[in-house]
Formats: structure tokens, C-alpha cells, sequence
């Protein structure tokens, strides 16, 4: 009987703090750590109301090379 691979899995950790990153469509910023592998972001809503939303770690992705 064979064994099934496991899915690799990415290495998560809490993002620095003010950092720039990716959730969804949205750039967004890390204003602080919450509990349970969970971030609190701040971003902009589609009328440019600034508010803040609590989403795990796993969710966050990098910007990659370009800003916009």
C-alpha cells in the first residue's frame, strides 16, 4: 500500500507590523497581531473609507514586484 503524499504546506508566520501586503483584490496594511494566527489589516472600501478587519495569516500573500 503506497502512501499518499502530504500537501506541502507554506510556512506561516505573523507579518511585520506596517507591512504592505496582498488579501484578495485589496492591498492592504498590518497594523497589528491578533490571536489565533490571525492579522489586523486596515484597507480602503470602494467609497475610500479607511476600516479595519481581522484575517488569518494564511490569507496575507506578498505584493511581488509590482505595486499596482
Amino acid at each position: 500500500m503506497e502512501k499518499k503524499r502530504s500537501r506541502t504546506r507554506r510556512q506561516t508566520s505573523c507579518p511585520a507590523i506596517g507591512a504592505l501586503l496582498r488579501y484578495r483584490r485589496r492591498i492592504v496594511r498590518v497594523i497589528a497581531e491578533a490571536r489565533g494566527q490571525r492579522a489586523m489589516i486596515e484597507s480602503l472600501d470602494t467609497t475610500g473609507r479607511t476600516f479595519v478587519s481581522t484575517v488569518k495569516w494564511g490569507s496575507l500573500r506578498e505584493l511581488g514586484a509590482q505595486l499596482f
